[in-house]
């Protein structure tokens, strides 16, 4: 049998225009742990240069293997992450295996720092001004 272990983590963005990735735990303000339901995805939060304050969410690792290369990428990508993030990576399931067939209730229970999903790489467009405010502001 071919060893893998070295292949666990995978740095490149996948090859789909658009890939739609839940966020279940956030590791600290600007780094946030995702899954596609075949891996976890490493998502670092980046300004958005064309909307003023916006924050723009890239994945910049996936591991399907184990904590232990979670971890290692983690640290090799310089994350951030607070006490809160600390506790939370500690209570995931040793591997990404065990972490997926866990029902989803458990999967994202309260300690596991649930938030809602986003698509990675897209932000929602502002929203169009209304043509009152579009008439005050000129």
């Amino acid at each position: 049998m071919k060893d893998t272990s070295t292949v666990a983590a995978q740095t490149e963005p996948p090859t789909t225009e658009t890939v739609a990735d839940t966020q279940f735990l956030r590791l600290s303000e600007r780094w946030v742990l995702a899954t596609d339901g075949i891996q976890w995805i490493v998502q670092r939060a980046r300004r958005n240069r064309n909307r003023k304050g916006g924050l723009e969410w890239r994945a910049i690792a996936f591991v399907a293997t184990d904590k232990g290369v979670l971890q290692r990428v983690l640290r090799e990508k310089g994350a951030v992450i607070d006490s809160e993030g600390h506790a939370a990576l500690r209570r995931l399931p040793e591997t990404f295996r065990e972490w997926i067939s866990m029902p989803p209730a458990r999967r994202f229970k309260a300690g596991h720092s649930a938030i809602s999903g986003v698509v990675v790489g897209r932000i929602a467009p502002a929203p169009e001004p209304s043509r009152d405010r579009a008439k005050n502001a000129a």
